[in-house]
């Protein structure tokens, strides 16, 4: 008896507890102010839900979510900026989020490691302008900052200096000014000292940019980064090539198609981004490096390692050519397994 009535107070007080607390923790926030968010074109419900739970207008993203789905507005949401006021809603809100404004960001994110052709095709795709506007406006862009590296043997001259990362485009603004957002981004992550750092390397910049984008599509994750660009600095201080298969792909498709695999023909493509056949670095950047893989390239891990092949999880480096061969059989034993 003493049991059964110990299990009945207990479900009392938790009932009690969803009675008053409930509501609570369902409801739309309180606010005293009014708050204002952007909700951007393209963005998800969940994007949504975080943006208001963040902003404290909702006290439950879970919540929120099933409301949505359950009353169709989960699919019914317009890009825009929003005020809610003072204790809105759902039903408020959701009106005020199914009616949209003009002047909603588009969102754009462009990965680390992507090409300029790739950044331009994403800047169509979100429907900035064409993918030739975007070169074209790079260019002028590239006239106008008065850049002093050598160019001849570039496929685009700014490759390399857009940085990647997620942005918000009005679309009013021009293809220019999306270019001098990217460009000038890049510029602010190359900070005064990493240019005093890469003066003490004897490095210029452009070269720093070219390693960092090199690390950048060979590095399995940013923890391999500072190894991967030792090996580079190893290989250089030793005169032997760099043997990238990234700068291979990037010559053979002038920096814009993509090959899936590089076979013992591509080896000998006379393009001055070959480094199976061109000794040093490759003209320029072959992709648009993360700030990581800079830290990296200004960083380099201190090693003897000369190899690398990708593993298991991550790559596997090795000192001489016989530990790489055995760590390369490694490899195709490990692929033909799966």
């Amino acid at each position: 008896m003493k049991k059964l009535v110990s299990v009945l107070l207990i479900f009392i007080i938790v009932a009690g507890s969803i009675y008053f607390y409930l509501p609570s923790y369902l409801s739309v926030s309180s606010n005293e102010e009014p708050l204002e968010i952007t909700v951007p074109k393209g963005a998800s419900l969940n994007y949504v839900a975080e943006l208001l739970y963040e902003e404290g207008i909702i006290k439950s993203k879970l919540w929120f979510k099933y409301r949505s789905k359950t009353e169709g507005v989960d699919r019914n949401i317009k890009p825009g900026t929003y005020v809610f006021h003072p204790n809105i809603s759902f039903e408020e809100m959701f009106t005020l989020l199914q009616r949209g404004t003009e002047d909603a960001p588009v969102i754009v994110t462009i990965p680390e490691g992507f090409t300029l052709y790739q950044i331009a095709n994403r800047i169509e795709t979100a429907g900035l302008g064409t993918s030739e506007e975007f070169v074209e406006a790079t260019v002028a862009y590239f006239e106008k900052k008065g850049y002093t590296f050598d160019t001849s043997e570039l496929f685009f001259e700014m490759e390399g200096y857009l940085y990647p990362d997620t942005y918000y485009f009005s679309e009013k603004q021009t293809i220019l000014e999306i270019v001098s957002i990217l460009a000038k981004t890049m510029e602010d992550v190359f900070t005064e000292e990493y240019k005093r750092k890469a003066e003490e390397m004897n490095l210029s910049p452009h070269e720093v940019l070219t390693i960092a984008s090199l690390i950048e599509r060979e590095a399995y994750n940013d923890k391999e980064k500072a190894t991967i660009a030792g090996v580079i600095y190893n290989r250089l201080q030793k005169s032997m090539l760099l043997q990238i298969d990234a700068t291979v792909i990037y010559g053979i498709g002038k920096g814009q198609e993509h090959i899936t695999r590089v076979l013992y023909t591509h080896l000998e493509d006379p393009s001055p981004f070959n480094t199976y056949k061109v000794q040093g670095l490759p003209p320029g950047p072959i992709a648009a490096p993360s700030k990581a893989s800079i830290v990296a390239a200004l960083y380099p891990e201190e090693h003897s390692y000369l190899y690398y092949v990708l593993g298991e999880d991550g790559h596997v480096f090795s000192k001489t050519y016989n530990e790489h061969l055995n760590n390369v059989d490694k490899y195709r034993q490990m692929v033909n397994q799966n």
